[in-house]
């Protein structure tokens, strides 16, 4: 019987289940998907909460419009009382022994009675709802009704309108703010002003000394100008051109010069700067003797001089440095004496103030700022003879050991301050552990430190010095009374003689090293991250250019350049490839007047690169077009340098170690900047991508070349380059393009010349190209009238090639 009742019982959960199933696809969607929430939905109660949900505890009705969320509750409520309710059937009470299965169906078929009552219900009483919601919001059957005041929407047409009469109060609420805030600042702008009145009504009185000012400045001026020729006299060798006087205008001192007495001219139309800037010396120098002069005291005894002597011209750095050391060497009587401190980088001026005017006072090496000591060290040599000088003149045994321990810690200094890069523990070295240091570095070929003079100075520190090197290198002078003024003579005549000096020449290798060349393990080179632009490389190579002659740029041979062109035409031209090269546009004026801003480079990709060559280059993120500059004195770096005719746009120059650098040298200009669109305006990029290669091809095709001799055409075309000319039409249109242009001009004698056309009526003036001022204009004309050659042919000259391609190294 168990087995037949639990059997039984899976027949009735199967057979529930089953039923259960079919009632619930009897459902539409909809239903199914708000099922849950029908079979227990209270209606009216639902209606409260929605509403309430709404426009009671939404934030912008419980916290802002307050009133409203308020009013809705009310009404809510009001509404609730009034809703009809629903009334769900009862539910059938179940004995609490029947399978779980059919209570659980039984629950099924009562939510599905509810929500079949509730539907039908709806069907009656949802009209009574849609009427209290439309009641609640305030919605009208007809448009143009107004909403009832006890309703959302009849409250909120009441705010609009309150806003609407609000609105000019606010606007005047803003401009009252304005007009406050206004007036604060004006008040501040007025005290300021009351203030600055004040102090003009107090200086009212001084208008009237502008005269005495102007007049005492003036005398002033005219009383320092015997000092200044006096301080000239001093600093400057005599010229031709003399000083005469200086005297105040309007807003200008005007310095006044003659070439004869009696002959008084403007100093700036004739004077170079050197005698210009001498002459601001002198007027400084003379200001400050009469400024002593009239205190009756010197109260600017310091004077601090950087460089003093580069604002000269060497001719005249001797007598300036004769007065600089006077004045430093005079005793404390002289009133005009002076406590001077001068740096500087000139060895021959340091050796006319010192060696020559003997100056006396300290002196010392100075080593500059870098990235591993970012403090100024000037190493103090001068103590080290004044040590020696008192050991002497007293005898005194002590004091030699004293200057034997100076010689040591002065050449420590100097080996620190040069090997200070290469190591955070030199600073804390011995001599001895310098030395063997400097020779790790020299045999390792750290550069500057394999420099010859770097190994003469390890095999004195080593051994090469002798006896006195062993005795400087000892550790404990003070206490060696052995040690005393008879072994400092002979160590001051090795000091003099040979360790010094080599010590000063290392220092000085070093210091230019570092100016010039920099040091790869302190200063980051950058890596090449940029390409060069695409350079149309078998455009060119499917152009043809016939060499077809000799252009002499001069009549003798090349010595008198006067622009006349000789042409020697060969009987059969040899025609030219551009077989491996680029073309790119200028996009600065570096090359200035070799090519201009819009101009297009060629490039060849093989030729070799030599000084002063033309190149394109990359170097970090920068495409540059310069100059290449090699120096023997560092001959592992390369500067690249601009040329323009403007100096204050003369671009930096660019200094990068050679491997770093990737070049192409520019074998050629093609003069296109009045056709050819202007380049993008890209920084750190100085030639760009060429976009119109129809201009490269109309420019080269067949293009003419005549070889340049003389130097009349330099800079452009130098002796031994090429010109590339199309022959033209000769006539008015041909003229009017090519004004301005470069062009090969032929007159009715047959002379031809290579200069610049311009046309004025019926005058022709060839413009010299050479800037030196040597070769006059030629002058045509084109009816033959005042007497003049008439012009009778063109040749446009498109570029210039400056040297032809290796045929040997095609492809």
């Amino acid at each position: 019987m168990r087995a037949h009742a639990s059997a039984a019982e899976r027949k009735i959960d199967d057979a529930c289940g089953a039923i259960d199933r079919e009632l619930m696809g009897l459902l539409t969607p909809e239903i199914r998907k708000h099922f849950d929430l029908l079979r227990v939905m209270v209606p009216k109660n639902a209606y409260s909460d929605a509403a309430r949900a709404r426009f009671c505890m939404n934030e912008a009705f419980s916290d802002v419009l307050t009133g409203i969320a308020k009013l809705t509750g009310e009404i809510v409520d009001e509404q609730v009382a009034a809703l009809p309710d629903f009334v769900p059937p009862a539910v059938e009470t179940l004995s609490q022994n029947a399978p779980q299965s059919v209570i659980a169906l039984r629950q099924t078929i009562h939510s599905l009675k509810v929500v079949s009552d509730l539907a039908f219900w709806w069907e009656g009483n949802a009209s009574a709802f849609r009427n209290a919601w439309a009641q609640l919001v305030g919605k009208m059957a007809e448009k143009d009704d107004s909403p009832p005041l006890r309703s959302i929407a009849g409250q909120l047409r009441i705010l609009e309108q309150a806003i609407e009469k609000a609105e000019p109060l606010d606007l005047l609420a803003v401009s009252l703010q304005a007009a406050a805030a206004a007036a604060e600042k004006w008040e501040n702008i007025q005290k300021h002003q009351r203030v600055r009145e004040a102090i003009i009504e107090a200086l009212e009185p001084l208008k009237d000394l502008k005269h005495l000012v102007g007049a005492e400045t003036a005398r002033s001026i005219t009383t320092l100008s015997g000092r200044i020729r006096a301080v000239l006299n001093k600093i400057r060798l005599k010229e031709r051109f003399l000083f005469e006087d200086a005297a105040l205008e309007r807003k200008t001192i005007k310095v006044e010069g003659s070439f004869e007495p009696g002959l008084q001219i403007d100093a700036l139309m004739v004077a170079n700067t050197s005698w210009l800037r001498a002459i601001l010396w002198a007027f400084v120098f003379a200001l400050r003797e009469e400024t002593i002069g009239a205190a009756g005291s010197n109260p600017m005894p310091l004077v601090l001089l950087d460089d003093p002597q580069v604002t000269l011209d060497p001719r005249n750095q001797r007598k300036w440095a004769q007065e600089i050391a006077r004045l430093a060497n005079a005793g404390s009587a002289d009133p005009f004496a002076m406590q001077l401190i001068v740096t500087t980088h000139d060895r021959r001026f340091f050796q006319f103030l010192v060696d020559e005017h003997l100056l006396s006072g300290q002196q010392g090496l100075v080593a500059p700022l870098n990235k591993a000591s970012p403090v100024v060290t000037i190493v103090n040599g001068t103590n080290v003879d004044q040590l020696y000088d008192k050991a002497e003149a007293d005898n005194d045994d002590s004091v030699a050991r004293q200057f034997i321990a100076a010689i040591r810690v002065y050449s420590e200094d100097l080996l620190k301050c040069m090997m200070r890069a290469e190591s955070t523990e030199i600073a804390d070295m011995s001599l001895d552990s310098l030395r063997n240091e400097l020779k790790r570095l020299r045999e390792a070929h750290v550069a500057p430190f394999n420099r010859q003079v770097f190994k003469e100075l390890v095999a004195m520190l080593i051994g090469g010095g002798g006896k006195e090197m062993n005795i400087i290198n000892e550790t404990h002078h003070k206490d060696n009374e052995t040690l005393g003024v008879a072994q400092a003579v002979d160590i001051k005549r090795f000091w003099d003689n040979q360790l010094r000096p080599k010590l000063h020449q290392a220092f000085h290798v070093y210091a230019q090293f570092e100016a010039f060349s920099g040091e790869p393990r302190m200063f980051a080179w950058r890596e090449n991250v940029i390409a060069f632009p695409a350079g149309h490389r078998d455009a060119l190579k499917a152009l043809t250019l016939m060499k077809t002659g000799i252009a002499a740029a001069a009549k003798s041979d090349g010595r008198a350049g006067d622009g006349i062109v000789t042409l020697k035409e060969w009987e059969s031209a040899e025609p030219i490839k551009l077989f491996n090269h680029d073309v790119y546009q200028l996009a600065a004026a570096t090359l200035d007047p070799v090519a201009g801003i819009g101009d297009f480079l060629i490039v060849s990709n093989y030729a070799p690169i030599t000084k002063h060559s033309l190149v394109v280059a990359t170097f970090g993120e920068q495409i540059l077009a310069r100059r290449h500059s090699e120096t023997d004195l560092h001959p592992t770096m390369t500067v690249l340098t601009g040329q323009t005719l403007e100096p204050h746009q003369l671009p930096q120059p660019v200094i990068a170690p050679k491997e770093k650098l990737q070049q192409k040298k520019i074998v050629g200009t093609l003069f296109v900047s009045h056709v050819a669109s202007s380049p993008p305006h890209m920084v750190d990029h100085e030639v760009v991508a060429v976009n119109d290669l129809g201009l490269v091809e109309k420019a080269l095709a067949n293009a003419r070349l005549f070889q340049v001799q003389g130097r009349s055409a330099e800079p452009i075309a130098l002796d031994g380059q090429f010109l590339a000319t199309h022959a033209t039409s000769f006539g008015p249109e041909t003229l009017k393009r090519l004004e301005g242009r470069l062009v090969v001009a032929v007159d009715e004698t047959g002379e031809r010349y290579f200069k610049r056309l311009h046309v004025h009526g019926s005058l022709v003036v060839l413009e010299s190209l050479n800037p030196d001022g040597t070769m006059a204009a030629q002058l045509l004309s084109l009816d033959g009238s005042h007497g003049l050659p008439r012009l009778t042919d063109l040749l446009e000259v498109v570029g210039v090639l400056f040297e032809l391609p290796d045929q040997a190294k095609k492809g």
